[in-house]
């Protein structure tokens, strides 16, 4: 187990369970440069749900601290997209971190 899961508060790893549903559903998306995690705007909820619930039929460990209630994990994933940026805070910085005239920065190109 990954250092910081196992001493965690119940609260803590709830939300860390939601967080990466929301990620695996696409309701949170990671920035691949910078590794923060922002939101879309891409609310699928029913699709999100519906993983969700698999995930706890299937009794899939990235769930477990849900034991097995599906509102709990179906409302927390509804207010932790909410709570997070709607783009990556690094890439939304102006370059230097100097405020005022700066250009918006560069889109990020696939490979």
């Amino acid at each position: 187990m990954p250092e910081g899961q196992k001493g965690g508060n119940l609260t803590d790893q709830l939300r860390g369970s939601a967080i990466l549903v929301a990620l695996r559903t696409g309701l949170l998306k990671k920035c691949p440069i910078h590794g923060e995690v922002y939101d879309p705007g891409q609310h699928d909820y029913q699709g999100a749900f519906m993983v969700a619930s698999y995930l706890i039929n299937q009794g899939d460990p990235l769930v477990a601290p849900f034991k097995d209630d599906r509102s709990q994990l179906t409302d927390l994933l509804k207010s932790i997209c909410k709570s997070h940026a709607a783009s990556c805070p690094q890439c939304s910085r102006p370059p230097n971190g100097h405020g005022g005239e700066a250009s918006q920065p560069e889109p990020v190109r696939a490979s």
